[in-house]
């Protein structure tokens, strides 16, 4: 059959990009995509094109996916061009499928048993957990344990050397004795995990020839999709099995390349004509997907990447409508602001961020209003962080003034210097079910500046259950200490305002307790309904597309987590990091169809919010002359006597506040409407709070500005 027939028949209006991929047959050749580029469709082509035109024997076809889903995504759609007849005899695997099966071939060929892949998360999760603690971390989390897997996974998908891995460093656990003896003990009891399955394949294929030369006869034809997402040593791999001149078809783009944290290694798209000196690439740089203001400030943002192939993303459709760039007023608006746009959602609409946290005071509100929504989070790594279970730690033990554990828990993260040996001996002489700190205090033994600080501690413990949630949370960080043992830690901050945020939708301690465990089950749950009001990190909706987008959170600090306005002050590996979250920010972007809106925040709980690089950048304006992008919330009505008096409420001793003229303080004392306030520098004051609030003189640090 020739190509012109080949078009003809099953109905292909490639555009002259698209054509010279598919026409790509020999030798080894680089696709690189940009979003909305029709690139599977291209990849899935060009297989239909070597079947019909060029006669390859669809069995020695070989396609390499990202992930199963992708792997039967693909086959489908090649059925769906070409029918049934050659769908079953091609081959579409994962990389770690592909290995597997050199695993087995290679103990066949040896006459040997292979280690057994162990593939249980949980187990493997409580293997490293019990490392960790052996080695220097007290209390490991799911998500500290998620971290420490990730670089095992990157160091042996980085192909790093036992050298370079003892010179790896992670905050609270000594790294490079969990990785020896993580590793020692698979070893042991000869099981290997899914990274191991690479190694070992990798160096089964280098060690034996004849096993090498058996996969070269039987896939002389290898494509490999989502390119960009391959790590190290599976480039080692492909670069094996394509050696000798067997065709080598990858697709992918760097810009794309978001999975670091899984080991992804952009560098061998870059390195790709030096890996193969003959070698062509090729270009698709049409974008069918999203309207035309948003291909061209994608573009443009993206440039400003280094590390790169030459390409521009040209746009097919009209412009549309300009990207818009809201800017709320505070944080503690967000979830409400989209929660409006989620109660009249009729378009396919996704609100992306770059951390699943991001969602949770969404999640929440949604939940309280019984908004329909889809998400596909199920991890609740937020809840069990060290941050949140500190401060929730805090809190129930105001409640429960007897929970020794949970003393000796926080006790020296909240300024009480005594040793924990002294500490436990003293609480070894305290009656079951008495209060800890009053025994510690009336106990004697301890020194007297030491019993001061623990007279401050039960004096702050004794308050807690009478704040609001948000109140009592802000005094544990402010004013006993919390915020800085976590700056001195060098703690995630981000977590704690989560937190803040969900305890302005649920005013109690007791409560917000209460609502925490809730919404862990919900989130855990995960839900999954066909609404068109999706949350998701950006991660996640990789590859899909919605006619509307808000992409939040992009706050220099969080997204991106370096701080870009360092220029040239940056490290290599700040720089590797600022560059792969430009390429996040890129991807998210580029979900949308018609409408990308990039939502902001001037303040967090009344303290400035740094400003935003990327979106500054997106827009190709500083943020000084972007005014004309932003809008604000309608004014405010006058208050309501009604409003006045709810508002009064939350003024309690210890609540963080933002006056008019005398700028931030905290309520030290209530009696009816007056308020005695510390005001700083300004001094402290009486403030009638019914008046300050009907003029708008005064309003909570967590709340909206005037």
């Amino acid at each position: 059959m020739t190509y012109p027939e080949f078009k003809a028949k099953y109905g292909l209006h490639p555009d002259p990009q698209q054509e010279a991929a598919i026409l790509s047959d020999a030798g080894a050749t680089l696709l690189l995509a940009v979003p909305g580029s029709g690139k599977t469709t291209t990849l899935v082509t060009r297989l239909g094109y070597l079947i019909h035109c060029r006669g390859v024997d669809p069995r020695q076809l070989l396609t390499v996916t990202y992930t199963v889903a992708a792997a039967g995504d693909m086959k489908r759609r090649f059925i769906s061009l070409f029918g049934e007849e050659h769908a079953e005899e091609l081959s579409f695997r994962t990389i770690n499928g592909l290995c597997q099966s050199i695993v087995s071939r290679y103990a066949r060929l040896r006459g040997v048993e292979p280690f057994a892949l162990w593939s249980s998360e949980g187990e493997l999760n409580a293997l490293v957990r019990w490392l960790m603690q052996a080695n220097g971390a007290e209390w490991p989390g799911e998500q500290e344990v998620k971290e420490v897997r990730g670089q095992i996974t990157c160091c042996k998908n980085g192909m790093l050397r036992d050298e370079e891995i003892r010179a790896v460093r992670m905050d609270g656990v000594d790294f490079p004795a969990v990785y020896f003896g993580y590793r020692s003990y698979l070893e042991e009891h000869r099981r290997m995990d899914y990274d191991d399955q690479l190694v070992f394949a990798w160096r089964a294929l280098r060690k034996y020839p004849e096993l090498l030369a058996w996969y070269q006869r039987r896939f002389p034809c290898l494509s490999v999709d989502e390119a960009q997402d391959t790590s190290k040593i599976q480039h080692a791999i492909l670069n094996l099995l394509a050696a000798g001149g067997h065709s080598l078809f990858l697709v992918g783009d760097e810009d794309q390349s978001i999975y670091g944290f899984r080991a992804a290694w952009p560098q061998g798209l870059l390195d790709f004509q030096k890996a193969y000196p003959e070698g062509r690439v090729l270009l698709m740089e049409t974008n069918y997907r999203s309207a035309g203001s948003i291909v061209e400030k994608a573009d443009a943002f993206i440039q400003r990447n280094g590390s790169r192939h030459a390409k521009h993303m040209r746009p097919s459709r009209p412009q549309g409508e300009a990207v818009r760039h809201v800017q709320l007023e505070d944080y503690g608006q967000q979830a409400s602001y989209l929660a409006q746009a989620a109660e009249d959602c009729a378009v396919p609409t996704a609100v992306l961020y770059r951390n699943n946290d991001s969602a949770l005071p969404l999640i929440d509100l949604l939940d309280r209003r019984g908004i329909p929504y889809a998400c596909r989070q199920r991890e609740g790594f937020f809840f069990t962080s060290p941050a949140v279970r500190d401060l929730t730690d805090v809190l129930r033990l105001a409640l429960d003034p007897t929970d020794r554990e949970r003393l000796l828990r926080v006790y020296y993260k909240l300024e009480v210097r005594i040793k924990r040996n002294v500490l436990q001996d003293r609480l070894r002489r305290v009656p079951e079910g008495a209060p800890v700190l009053d025994a510690l205090i009336d106990g004697g033994g301890i020194e007297p500046w030491q019993v001061g600080r623990l007279k401050a501690l039960r004096t702050h413990l004794s308050k807690l259950p009478q704040l609001s949630s948000f109140a009592a949370l802000q005094r544990i960080v402010k004013y006993m200490g919390y915020g800085d043992y976590l700056s001195s830690q060098g703690g995630d901050r981000s977590r704690v305002d989560i937190l803040l945020a969900l305890a302005r939708q649920e005013p109690g301690v007791e409560g917000l307790l209460r609502r925490l465990d809730t919404l862990r089950e919900t989130v855990e749950a995960g839900n999954s309904s066909g609404c068109p009001f999706v949350l998701s990190t950006i991660h996640a909706s990789k590859g899909l597309e919605y006619d509307r987008v808000f992409l939040i959170d992009a706050v220099d600090g969080i997204f991106p987590s370096v701080n870009p306005r360092k220029g040239n002050d940056l490290s290599q590996e700040e720089q590797r990091t600022l560059e792969e979250e430009r390429r996040l920010f890129y991807v998210g972007a580029t979900r949308a169809k018609k409408r990308l809106t990039l939502l902001t925040c001037a303040n967090r709980f009344g303290e400035p919010s740094p400003p935003s690089t990327f979106v500054e950048q997106f827009l190709g304006l500083p943020a000084w002359s972007s005014q004309k992008h932003k809008e604000k919330a309608a004014p405010r009505k006058e208050p309501s006597a009604a409003a006045v008096a709810a508002w009064e409420k939350d003024y309690l001793p210890g609540t963080a506040v933002v006056h008019r003229s005398f700028g931030p303080g905290v309520v030290e004392s209530r009696a009816g409407s007056l308020a005695v306030i510390d005001f700083g520098d300004a001094g402290v004051r009486k403030v009638e709070l019914t008046a300050c609030l009907r003029r708008r003189l005064i309003r909570l640090a967590s709340s909206p500005g005037f």
